[in-house]
């Protein structure tokens, strides 16, 4: 394989993107302090974003920008002009989420990569050719994709980005409320609290990490991979240490430029640096996704190093002075450890509690590895050449590839009054490079008896080595001359209305035909979307609510002229725009600002996104899409099975009619439901539902679960009429009354 295909690594940090760099990297993404999906990595700033892009096109790295959040009213000004700071400091492109942005941003003169964000969602060539009518040069697939999805989103002659290494969400891409819903810091807004990484019980008696993936190695199927049409390969972890970058950066550089050649040293080197469970490797490529959760521990298990014995601790693997250590107790994690005695075999070491026979250790800190990483220096080959003869200007030539500067000297050069200069001389002082980003190669002279300071010796080594800098740089950076500085131009949105309504969702198709007539909108949202369920829907003001991760092919066999479909991401919306389906834009597509609406001005309605409080909702011109007050609140939608994952079930022996609830270690309860079409995907939701109705006073638009007292309740408030109506079982008022960060 060649450089068609690119590894792209985290840079959470100056430190981190360093090390990404001298390790091999040949892309970078990185997030200034506002606006990424990493909030909680150091970052960078508006102020030193040159001087670091500056860094990696020395070196012929891409830099990526992350603007890759959900970005209220009243932030978007800012967001733009974030887009615009990578713009004008000669970022590669930027990763984008919010779809009124991408729009923006392809409109700026180009080259300039729009990287369609996996939260978007994509997974199907309906979601790369909405994206890529919006203006996405590149899209990032959702971490579900099946290689099929892949050579789907291929077939659109986008540019394809997929996951390499790292952490898994267990949520579909871009469809995760928990973090937001639960703590009041949105995932989707770069602050996850990870709940999904708790400990929980399950009411069949299964306790653990249910919710926790293992990381991912793609190194396996990277083959794969790039046969369905990838040629850029992100590593996860902006968030992990410096050295994680560095590692991951070296080893998978290394395997694609050798033709995939991934060892077993390899595997216990990148485990070694991180993973949780020992990596699922294939992930949900092959279609399979029973091996996703490690329930036993939630971070990093390192590598397996030896057991404690009789005689102490025995390792099977050389060890290092200083190195970190896990003991586990079957696969409970016991304690740490620190070893004090280099070696192999029978080792001191001190832990942190008693240990004891038949515990296992693990390598969880490799200082001889960190030391490896932190060695490695990306540096540039420089032959120099010095030209200098007595009573004439001295020049001196730097050649690095196709790159050759000069620099000559604005003083005559002396004839030498007592020692000449000699060869050894000039080599000695020219070969002192403290210019860490070049190696000097080799160094040749012409001169004759002449005399030279070792000052003005380095100083012509320095100058023409900064000159080589500039130089560099301005090649690469000629791509960018159409650039300039460019005021923001975003178009105000018109105020506009629509009548008050009440819509509800129905979950049982005889409830939905006895009772459609009692709303204005019906959406419906079966078990099951196949015949039996479809069957006899002759409702106009019906609207199928489709899976997040559903299969659009299985799809066109029903006849949507009786009814519409609900759109949970861009895939649908583009299914339903190609086959003249009426559709309404749902909460899926998490709609958070007035000009991620006006790219959905064909639909019928919207959802405003569920992690907007009514206050901001209140600040939309647009005021005409539904807000969701009352019924079950989704936290994630989740496309592994929960169901095999706590029980011995098979899909041919399948317990999902039993029901599943975790619990989490404070007692809140979460139950988990089934859809299907083509496929399973699952919900997890909130175990008290949401209801505003003690405090809801005023008309609206509002969307609720079907329940006629719920329902006569809105449509009185319509009618100017407050019943009184409360809610008597146990209830969230979500994030409607309180904002998100």
């Amino acid at each position: 394989m060649s450089k068609l295909y690119e590894v792209l690594a985290p840079a959470g940090s100056i430190e981190q993107l360093i090390s990404a760099v001298n390790n091999g990297c040949d892309c970078v993404y990185l997030g200034l302090d506002s606006f990424n999906a990493r909030m909680k990595a150091p970052n960078f700033t508006a102020e030193n974003l040159r001087q670091w892009v500056d860094y990696c096109h020395l070196f012929g790295v891409k830099v990526f920008v992350a603007v890759n959040t959900s970005v209220k009213n009243d932030e978007f000004a800012k967001a733009w002009q974030t887009v615009l700071t990578a713009y004008n400091n000669y970022a590669d492109g930027v990763i984008i989420t919010d779809l009124a942005l991408m729009k923006l941003a392809s409109k700026l003169p180009g080259p300039f990569d729009i990287v369609a964000s996996t939260q978007l969602n994509i997974h199907d060539r309906y979601g790369a050719q909405f994206v890529k009518n919006l203006g996405a040069t590149t899209v990032v697939c959702a971490r579900e994709c099946t290689l099929q999805d892949i050579k789907d989103i291929a077939s659109t002659a986008v540019k394809v980005e997929a996951f390499l290494h790292g952490a898994l969400c267990v949520c579909q891409s871009g469809q995760c409320l928990f973090s937001s819903v639960v703590g009041g810091n949105s995932g989707n807004r770069g602050l996850c609290a990870q709940p999904c990484r708790k400990f929980y019980s399950s009411n069949n008696g299964i306790n653990g990490y249910l919710l926790s993936p293992k990381d991912f190695c793609g190194a396996r199927v990277l083959q794969e991979l790039v046969d369905a049409g990838v040629s850029i390969f992100k590593i996860e972890g902006r968030n992990r240490r410096t050295e994680y970058a560095g590692i991951t950066s070296s080893i998978y550089s290394r395997i694609i430029e050798e033709g995939n050649n991934y060892t077993e040293y390899d595997d216990i080197i990148l485990k070694t640096m991180y993973n949780r469970g020992n990596y699922t490797y294939d992930s949900y490529l092959h279609g399979s996704n029973s091996d996703i959760i490690y329930p036993y521990q939630q971070n990093h298990i390192g590598v397996f190093a030896g057991r404690i014995t009789q005689k102490g601790f025995e390792s099977k693997i050389s060890l290092q002075i200083g190195d970190g250590l896990k003991v586990f107790d079957g696969n409970d994690e016991y304690c740490g450890g620190i070893v004090r005695e280099s070696g192999i075999g029978l080792i001191q070491a001190d832990f942190s509690k008693k240990v004891k026979p038949g515990m296992t250790v693990a390598l969880t800190t490799s200082n001889r590895l960190i030391d490896s990483v932190n060695d490695a220096k990306r540096t540039l080959p420089v032959a120099l050449h010095l030209c200098a003869y007595a009573g004439s200007p001295a020049t001196i030539t730097a050649t690095c590839g196709n790159y050759a500067v000069s620099i000559t000297t604005g003083y005559l050069v002396d004839k030498s009054r007592n020692s000449p200069l000699d060869y050894q001389q000039i080599r000695q002082q020219l070969q002192k490079n403290s210019d860490s980003n070049y190696t000097i190669t080799d160094i040749t002279a012409d001169f004759d008896d002449i005399f030279l300071a070792k000052s003005q010796l380095n100083t012509l080594r320095r100058a023409v080595l900064q000159k080589l800098t500039y130089h560099i740089l301005a090649e690469y950076n000629k791509q960018f001359d159409d650039r300039s500085t460019i005021a923001s131009q975003i178009d105000n949105v018109p105020l506009t209305t629509a009548p008050d309504l009440v819509s509800a969702i129905f979950y049982d198709k005889q409830q939905l035909i006895s009772n459609y007539h009692n709303v204005d909108i019906a959406i419906y949202k079966p078990e099951f979307i196949n015949d039996d369920s479809l069957c006899g829907i002759d409702i106009a003001n019906c609207y199928l609510d489709l899976l997040s991760f559903c299969n659009l092919h299985s799809l066109s066999k029903f006849d949507f002229s009786k009814f519409g479909i609900v759109c949970h991401n861009v895939g649908q919306v583009q299914f339903a725009k190609e086959n003249n389906i009426k559709y309404i834009a749902g909460s899926g597509l998490n709609i958070f600002n007035d000009h991620i609406a006006t790219i959905f001005d064909d639909c019928t309605t919207f959802v405003y996104s569920h992690e907007l409080s009514f206050a901001e909702i209140g600040s939309f011109c647009n005021k005409t899409g539904l807000v969701f007050v009352d019924g079950a609140l989704t936290l994630m939608k989740l496309v592994h099975c929960p169901f095999k994952s706590t029980t011995n079930c098979s899909c041919d022996n399948c317990s999902a009619t039993r029901g599943l609830t975790y619990t989490d270690e404070i007692g809140n309860k979460f139950v988990i439901k089934r859809r299907r079409d083509k496929n399973c995907s699952f919900e997890l939701l909130n175990g008290n539902k949401l209801s505003v109705a003690a405090r809801m006073s005023k008309p609206g638009r509002y969307l609720v679960d079907y329940d006629a007292r719920i329902v006569e309740h809105y449509k009185q408030l319509n009618n100017g009429i407050n019943d009184g109506y409360t809610e008597t079982q146990q209830y969230t008022k979500g994030r409607l009354y309180s904002k998100i960060n």
